[in-house]
């Protein structure tokens, strides 16, 4: 089930992300006067949520405004900074700011960003729970692991039992989810496996030391760790089978932003769409212009490999059978209430765009 040598050797050696800065390159401009784009799938979306409020795109109220994008330097942007990069939201006549936030979810609620790039795994409970955005564009695969060190004798979910495995970036949040979507996938009761933050830069030690027998991971984060043989991997968001087809990251967008102002955030996901896809197509170009830029380091080679481990090839076929999965184990782990169907579940919170979802009609 699992392909933890393809991990190691995909992530032997460095590609770390700066956090991003604003580039703007011209590029060809779109000639129609209705913004169309390749179908990457057939995606199931709901017409009454995407239908336009404003009869055009220049008499929504935001038009001719800066969107603002979130972001924290990680690959798992990649889609964004090529947008940016290659000229996509110019050419589709939006003017982008970039945000560097460490505050994603509260800064998209509030509307302090208008869309961001995130993991599912820790933006969907906030969502449940009240937070104002919804899900739009599929990203990839990835991007999370569960690592032991390398000399040891674990080799499965099982062997955690009865003991302790880390999280570095808290409790609730998306390692610790992960793991315990792990252990469900593997019919291991959570309980039976002790959770404990671990600083990031203490966990190495931790291991070492015992304290923890396990930690779940960015796969980016223990790239470093695996080319000294210190760790491996043992389960996989990245590489199992179970999880490969699932996408990681998804485009979020504010609910009043993609109420108002469905074209533009049509507009806005056509880009980043794009920039998925030129990140699929072409992983060498997308990590020399990713580094040309000072955002992405280390070997090159290394780098498209785990680029292309990192599946941008996902649809939004592929984030709608993402977002009901975990809802479906999220609600059997008690994360979110119970009370309200999966299907109505997506209904809420799916807003596909970025594949001719929504149609962008322009006056002129």
């Amino acid at each position: 089930m699992k392909n933890n040598k393809l991990l190691a050797v995909i992530l032997l050696g460095g590609l770390t992300l700066s956090a991003c800065a604003n580039q703007n390159t011209e590029t060809e401009q779109k000639a129609d006067t209705n913004v169309s784009t390749e179908q990457k799938t057939d995606t199931n979306a709901n017409d009454d949520k995407n239908v336009a409020k404003a009869a055009s795109l220049e008499e929504e109220p935001r038009y001719g405004t800066k969107v603002k994008i979130g972001f924290d330097g990680d690959l798992c942007i990649a889609g964004q900074n090529l947008a940016n990069i290659n000229g996509y939201f110019e050419e589709n006549g939006v003017e982008v700011e970039f945000v560097n936030t460490k505050t994603g979810k509260d800064a998209l609620s509030s509307g302090q960003l208008d869309a961001m790039t995130g993991e599912f795994g820790s933006l969907i409970v906030p969502a449940t729970k009240g937070l104002q955005y919804v899900f739009s564009t599929a990203s990839h695969s990835g991007c999370k692991s569960l690592y032991v060190l390398d000399e040891s004798d674990y080799q499965s979910t099982e062997d955690m039992v009865g003991q302790s495995v880390a999280v570095t970036n808290g409790i609730g949040n998306s390692g610790h989810n992960t793991l315990l979507r792990f252990l469900i996938h593997d019919d291991i009761n959570p309980d039976e496996v002790t959770v404990k933050p671990v600083d990031a830069a203490a966990v190495i030690q931790s291991l070492e030391s015992g304290e923890i027998q396990g930690a779940v991971l960015d796969d980016q984060f223990a790239q470093e760790f695996i080319q000294s043989g210190k760790i491996r991997p043992i389960r996989s968001l990245t590489t199992d089978e179970d999880f490969g087809s699932e996408v990681c990251c998804v485009t979020a967008f504010n609910k009043e932003f993609v109420d108002n102002n469905p074209m533009l955030a049509e507009l806005v996901a056509e880009a980043i769409e794009k920039g998925n896809q030129y990140a699929a197509e072409n992983p060498a170009e997308a990590v020399k212009a990713l580094q040309d830029e000072n955002l992405a380091a280390g070997d090159p080679e290394v780098a498209t490999e785990l680029l292309k481990a990192y599946d941008y090839k996902l649809t939004n076929t592929d984030g709608e059978a993402t977002i009901r999965s975990y809802f479906d184990d999220y609600k059997k782990l008690n994360l979110i209430d119970n009370s309200k169907s999966t299907d109505d579940l997506i209904k809420e919170f799916w807003r596909p765009l970025g594949n001719g979802e929504v149609e962008v009609v322009k006056k002129n």
